[in-house]
């Protein structure tokens, strides 16, 4: 898979999973405000006209069905011609008239990891899992490409990279290859270069100078080799394995 294609599968994928996440965090939200509503409505049904006894406020835990709100659900009253609902920090369920003019609901204060903890996170985790692998596995991809371009083959005299693509060559840059694989410690004179392609020719400098530079542009910007000049009067071919 190209590079591309895996950055862009790993941005959907983190994307896909921050938006999960948020979504389970919402939906915890909504679990919670509706059992501080549900709870309200049976206390209603518990103590329709009491509403001010000692007990009121245990009558309406006990009917919290989500344990973590028991120990701290309050219940906010306000009588409507006074004003709205006024305000509360936390999370907080639908106002109900419990008795003409007066109104009721109940209320949470918690933190947003706590709010987290109470939701169900297994598809955003999942996916945050699938992130970190397909993260990883596109990184090692990477550096083996990498690795791989400092790479070269001969096949039926044609020359190929790390990753199996062939290198555009004349046939001169070609025979200049099969020179310098087969030298000792990849190494050959100037003098050995010349006489082995232009044996006829009295002074090939020029020729040698633009095949060198033609034949390090073809082969260093595909396989991370390079081809150095060595104090002058040779040149060298560098980073084979």
């Amino acid at each position: 898979m190209k590079s591309t294609h895996a950055l862009v599968f790993l941005l959907v994928l983190a994307l896909s999973a921050v938006w999960t996440g948020v979504e389970d965090y919402k939906r915890a939200e909504r679990e919670i405000a509706h059992d501080l509503t549900q709870a309200l409505c049976q206390t209603m049904a518990t103590k329709p006209t009491d509403w001010l006894s000692a007990d009121t406020i245990q009558c309406y835990r006990s009917h919290l069905q989500l344990e973590s709100l028991r120990q701290s659900a309050m219940l906010s009253l306000w009588v409507t011609r006074e004003g709205r609902h006024p305000v509360e920090s936390g999370i907080s369920g639908k106002s109900i008239c419990i008795m003409p003019s007066v109104q009721a609901c109940g209320n949470v204060s918690l933190s947003a990891w706590e709010v987290w903890r109470m939701g169900d996170h297994r598809l955003s985790l999942a996916l945050s899992l699938l992130t970190l692998v397909w993260m990883v596995f596109s990184l090692r991809s990477v550096v083996v490409g990498r690795a791989q371009e400092g790479g070269i083959r001969m096949e039926n005299g044609h020359y190929f990279d790390g990753r199996g693509e062939e290198l555009r060559l004349t046939p001169m840059q070609r025979q200049l290859m099969e020179m310098f694989l087969a030298a000792p410690r990849h190494e050959l004179t100037k003098e050995e270069i010349c006489e082995a392609l232009w044996p006829r020719k009295d002074d090939a400098s020029d020729t040698l100078y633009a095949l060198i530079s033609r034949t390090k542009a073809a082969v260093e910007s595909r396989t991370g080799l390079q081809i150095a000049s060595e104090r002058g009067h040779s040149y060298r071919l560098l980073g084979l394995r």
